[in-house]
């Protein structure tokens, strides 16, 4: 049986990140800084913390060489539903 590497895409304050692990401390992780100077919240700021996690999963992605490598949103991800 296969293993399925899934990443959580996150948002904390001024960073995104993608994780690929249970925790940052054992984990992989990579962050980006959301490159916005809009409020938390406004259309401005949610484009930016959202390309700032894609960028952090991508990051992730080639750093591990796993082209494969799925994601989930988190609940801290603006786009989250």
């Amino acid at each position: 049986m296969t293993t399925l590497d899934r990443a959580l895409l996150r948002v904390d304050g001024d960073h995104a990140f993608a994780l690929l692990g249970s925790d940052i401390q054992s984990g992989e992780v990579e962050f980006v800084k959301v490159e916005s100077d809009a409020l938390v919240g406004t259309s401005e700021w949610i484009s930016a913390a959202s390309a700032a996690a894609t960028k952090a999963y991508r990051k992730l992605q080639a750093r591990l060489n796993k082209p494969n490598m799925t994601y989930a949103l988190d609940r801290s991800h603006p786009r989250a539903c």
